[in-house]
């Protein structure tokens, strides 16, 4: 049953994972703002801050000699001193335990003992340009306050300029990144639509359609690719097993038709010896049912690819000398002839057993279709791509419109129907080469001749490790 996500109430694109990973990304991207902005902030109006509180202090200390102990009448005549000699943004302000101003040029009552920020209670209060104050106030002994402040103007200045730059810098960074991910969910949004349509259009029964690519070779595509490749896949098996059911029953209808017959024979014979012979025929009959059974599922377990994990290292070279040997004398019982060239040292990887059936398949089929008096050749080598072994023969060969009818399951062509047989021996063969990743093509062993004859050629990938002759 096809699953249906409930609807959340948000806009598609808001529910794609780019919109969401852009903003996971603005996120931690202001974040990091913040704690750049923390760091900037605290970090230069500190430095600024240490700075004026320095000067303040070194200030203090040529005012009050003795510190607090300092008696005030000394405090002022120093406040007076430096007024005199050095001009500047530096404030002063002397008040007596009554809060009576004694000496300096701010006229401001000295609020309690320690450090503050103040501001101007109006433009221009402190002095022109001057809004703001960094100052110490210090109690002196019989209760005097002696207050003194530089131009923290600055400070405030740099701290507006600070949380304008960070307001401005933070705003920007949401904006692009969510501007961002709107446009890369759209992007992915209109992609995931494509492949959900063609799904759709898939499970309906269209099983040409395909996956469109973008041709940006992005991860998009490569799943593309994929499951494009998988479809193929599943088209050919459709097809073969449309073909395959049509196919069975042509080739098993003559069989269990002389099955009946055989047996309807023997239950009307009342000869004991007779119907022993039908029994018999009947049991050579169901046997050859069941070899086709079996041959189907070993054919359908090939192509799952169950067998790999059998894979080992095989010495191609002693394989087919095995095979070579055995298959001489059925060759010239059959009145052909087989001859090899297998050089030493050929390795590959694979199932020995299934490579054993598919030569073995391939050399009986030449053996058996390739005519009268046939000259049959296999043929081996290797080189940088892998390793490659063909086998030809001098018969009447399949004609090129035809071979693909020849590697299909049941796909005996018309010629051979006559044949013992059923049309699995090139499929299984091809199937066992398509498990070894070996590459396996039919063509002519010599075009354009009367007899072409019938190559079969397979190029099993390098990787295996050959050992010296």
């Amino acid at each position: 049953m096809t699953r249906r996500w409930p609807a959340s109430g948000q806009p598609a694109i808001l529910r794609t994972s780019g919109v969401r990973l852009a903003a996971l990304g603005a996120a931690v991207a202001a974040m990091g703002a913040v704690i750049v902005f923390v760091v900037i902030y605290y970090g230069t109006l500190g430095s600024l801050r240490q700075t004026l509180d320095a000067s303040v202090t070194n200030e203090i200390g040529e005012i009050l000699p003795q510190g607090p102990a300092t008696p005030p009448a000394v405090a002022a005549i120093a406040i007076r001193a430096a007024l005199a000699q050095r001009p500047s943004r530096i404030f002063y302000a002397l008040a007596g335990p009554n809060g009576a101003p004694l000496a300096g040029n701010l006229r401001l009552p000295p609020p309690a003992p320690g450090w503050h920020t103040l501001d101007a209670p109006e433009a221009d209060a402190f002095a022109p340009g001057v809004t703001e104050l960094r100052v110490l106030v210090v109690r002196l002994r019989g209760g005097a306050s002696l207050l003194v402040g530089v131009d923290g103007t600055m400070i405030r200045r740099l701290n507006d300029l600070i949380r304008r730059s960070f307001l401005i810098g933070f705003g920007l960074t949401l904006s692009l990144g969510l501007a961002a991910g709107i446009g890369f969910g759209r992007k992915a949004l209109a992609r995931v639509n494509a492949v959900s349509l063609a799904s759709r259009e898939i499970m309906a029964g269209d099983l040409s359609r395909r996956i469109p690519l973008a041709g940006t070779g992005d991860e998009f595509d490569r799943l593309a690719e994929t499951v494009n490749a998988m479809l193929d896949r599943m088209q050919h098996l459709m097809e073969n097993l449309g073909a395959v059911g049509n196919d069975i029953a042509h080739d098993l209808r003559s069989p269990l038709a002389r099955l009946r017959e055989t047996l309807e024979l023997a239950l009307r014979d009342p000869d004991p010896a007779a119907a022993g012979a039908a029994i018999a025929e009947a049991i050579a009959q169901v046997d050859g049912a069941l070899a086709l059974c079996g041959a189907i599922l070993r054919l359908a377990q090939i192509e799952t690819g169950a067998r790999r994990a059998s894979f080992s290292d095989i010495d191609l070279t002693d394989l087919l000398d095995r095979l070579v040997e055995t298959y001489e004398t059925v060759a010239e019982e059959a009145d052909h002839r087989l001859a090899a060239h297998v050089p030493r040292g050929l390795a590959i990887r694979g199932d020995a057993q299934l490579l054993n059936q598919m030569f073995a398949n391939l050399i009986e089929n030449a053996i058996t279709h390739a005519g009268s008096a046939a000259r049959i050749g296999l043929v081996a080598r290797a080189d940088p791509a892998g390793v490659t072994v063909r086998l030809t023969d001098d018969g009447p060969g399949i004609a090129p419109d035809r071979r693909g009818a020849a590697l299909r399951r049941f796909g005996r062509l018309d010629p051979a129907r006559h044949r013992p047989g059923y049309g699995l021996g090139l499929p299984l063969s091809a199937a066992i080469a398509d498990l070894h990743d070996a590459r396996f093509t039919l063509d002519a062993a010599a075009p354009g001749a009367d007899r072409p004859g019938l190559a079969v050629t397979l190029v099993f990938p390098a990787g295996g490790v050959p050992r010296p002759g």
